[in-house]
């Protein structure tokens, strides 16, 4: 439940991090600052969560929602905040968002981030 908790709040974190910046036309730096801080502290603790785990996923050897949920917040930030994602500070959530990207990728359809325009 914790990762799962996290994983959405980082999302959510991103979210709220894309809107300061496409729907306001004067942004707040010590907003975006203080979102920046908490997807990087969510990072640092999914991190290492992650890289104390030695199971195939997140909680064993089948993929569950934990997985599912990391990898969707970890793709939203990567796609909405270049640069913010770092897969060198990372590493353990980089291979693991690899995995879950790789996982019958060629019968699931994508599509790139639109964010909307800004004001």
């Amino acid at each position: 439940m914790k990762i799962c908790a996290l994983a959405t709040g980082l999302a959510d974190k991103a979210v709220s991090l894309l809107y300061e910046h496409v729907l306001r036309t004067e942004t707040s730096q010590l907003w975006i600052d203080r979102c920046r801080a908490q997807i990087t502290d969510v990072l640092d603790e999914l991190e290492a969560d992650r890289d104390a785990r030695h199971f195939a996923w997140w909680f064993g050897d089948h993929i569950g929602h934990a997985d599912i949920a990391v990898t969707c917040a970890i793709r939203f930030t990567r796609e909405a905040h270049e640069g913010l994602f770092d897969p060198h500070r990372w590493p353990a959530l980089q291979g693991h968002f690899e995995k879950c990207e790789s996982w019958k990728r060629s019968a699931t359809p994508r599509s790139r981030l639109k964010p909307p325009q800004a004001l």
